[in-house]
């Protein structure tokens, strides 16, 4: 008997294996619209008839004898509602209306952040050059100083220098001004000894002229007399 059930039973569970797999899923709809009644039966009057799930409502009282509770709508309508149908917390749907809101504000945040994000970025890119281009002026301005510093102690040497050639042109000046005083008086020596030899020349000059003349003439009479 087991052999002849055996492959039976394996087909019966592959086939509701199969039905199962291939069956369409389905939900149950939670949009319920419960009438609003004048009493605590079914009886009662309806004052309301299209209370859809999700309503709020103001309880008033709740009789757990007969099911039904005391509610009041936002338009002031007062009338009894089964118990069955209320609850403390919002439906699914309104909950997923209110997730989906509140998603909607948290993605509308996260974009604002997102944005004021790349803002900083923006900004922080701004200002890390900003840095950037100061350290190079620093540094810029530490070569100029640097410079200066150096060509202030260079200025301080050439005044120095300076001063000490002032000092040896001066001295230089006095010994020029004294060789030039002692060109002077040797100018106005030889001035005079070439005038005095001038003088001597032209004294000698006429004593021999005197001395030939006199020769001449005693030659002169010499050959006379005789």
């Amino acid at each position: 008997m087991s052999t002849t059930t055996h492959p039976i039973f394996l087909m019966t569970v592959l086939l509701l294996w199969c039905s199962a797999t291939l069956a369409e899923t389905v939900y149950v709809r939670d949009t319920l619209y419960v009438p609003l009644r004048g009493g605590q039966t079914t009886e009662h009057r309806i004052l309301h008839r299209g209370l859809k799930s999700g309503t709020p409502l103001e309880l008033l009282e709740t009789n757990e004898e007969t099911g039904f509770s005391r509610v009041q709508t936002q338009s002031n309508v007062v009338g009894w509602i089964k118990t069955q149908y209320l609850t403390e917390q919002p439906i699914a749907s309104d909950a997923l209306v209110n997730l989906k809101q509140e998603h909607s504000a948290l993605e509308a945040e996260y974009q604002q952040t997102l944005l004021r994000q790349q803002s900083l970025n923006t900004e922080n890119a701004d200002l890390a050059r900003a840095l950037d281009d100061a350290v190079e002026k620093n540094k810029t301005i530490e070569r100029e100083l640097n410079e200066i510093t150096a060509l202030a102690a260079d200025v301080i040497t050439i005044n120095e220098e300076n001063e000490r050639l002032a000092v040896q042109r001066d001295s230089l000046n006095t010994e020029i001004e004294d060789l030039m005083q002692v060109i002077r008086k040797l100018n106005d020596r030889e001035n005079q000894n070439w005038f005095l030899i001038g003088a001597g020349v032209v004294f000698g000059g006429l004593l021999i002229g005197f001395w030939v003349a006199r020769r001449l003439y005693n030659r002169r009479g010499s050959s006379g007399w005789a």
